[in-house]
């Protein structure tokens, strides 16, 4: 399976903030971008998302691809858990701004699932190191050194798979998993 020089779609596993995250999200890019961004131009909040595995670009969404990324969804068991969205700051090769967190057990163990699953099922794993972040903005003029921040509580239930096609104005959802429930005292 090779990428295509002319990339029409964009496939990734992906955590998805529900609205209420989203929003807070939000009020701290607005809160940072004359200091973060100058230049720069913001992320759409529907765009908001926490790159688990990037499968891949391609010049047409290939179905096998999609197929063997839902089987190993399928094979993911992982827990639910809170992320704390604690710090912000910049990478200089893509000049994007970002708001990240740390690499907390919940999170390695999902993306280290995800990623024995893929390669399970024949699908490339990305083998870049994983740096969890929600990527804010884009163009900014200056980097930012990353800095700690005022924690954002995120708590995760589910985990996607996402088709980014560039015709279109969102992402779409290609599929849903559940993360496995603790037990809530219920």
């Amino acid at each position: 399976m090779r990428p295509s020089a002319v990339a029409t779609h964009r496939l990734f596993f992906a955590l998805w903030p529900g609205e209420d995250v989203r929003h807070a999200i939000a009020a701290r890019a607005r809160d940072f971008a004359a200091v973060c961004a100058p230049g720069g131009r913001a992320v759409a909040p529907e765009r908001y998302h926490l790159t688990l595995q990037f499968l891949g670009s391609f010049a047409g969404l290939p179905e096998a691809t999609v197929e063997g990324a839902i089987a190993a969804g399928e094979q993911v068991h992982a827990p639910e858990f809170t992320l704390l969205l604690d710090r912000v700051g910049s990478f200089e090769r893509n000049r994007v701004w970002w708001l990240g967190c740390g690499l907390s057990p919940g999170l390695r163990h999902l993306h280290g699932q995800l990623g024995a699953a893929l390669a399970a099922a024949g699908l490339p794993a990305d083998v870049a190191p994983f740096v969890p972040h929600v990527t804010l903005g884009r163009g900014q003029k200056q980097q930012l050194r990353p800095q700690a921040v005022d924690p954002l509580a995120w708590t995760l239930r589910d985990f996607v798979l996402v088709d980014s096609a560039a015709d279109a104005p969102a992402y779409r959802i290609v599929r849903r998993w559940p993360l496995d429930p603790v037990n809530r005292g219920s």
